[in-house]
């Protein structure tokens, strides 16, 4: 077998650094556009139901299963 040169070794190095970002940036980029949309759905949900458990507040007439 023939052993590449080194020039092709480095540009193969530097086209995997390439694709790698490219990867990263797409993947790191759908990450982050889902935990936005969590977080957008999330705080008004998680603060409906605190105010709707506050205005109902506390019932001693209801049964609590441990």
């Amino acid at each position: 077998m023939r052993q590449q040169s080194m020039l092709m070794n480095i540009l193969m190095v530097i086209g995997l650094f390439f694709v790698g970002s490219i990867v990263l940036s797409i993947v790191l980029g759908l990450l982050g556009g889902l935990l936005w949309f969590a977080i957008k759905i999330m705080i008004p949900v998680a603060i409906a139901v605190w105010l709707v458990r506050m205005i109902s507040g506390p019932s001693n007439n209801r049964r609590r299963y441990y």
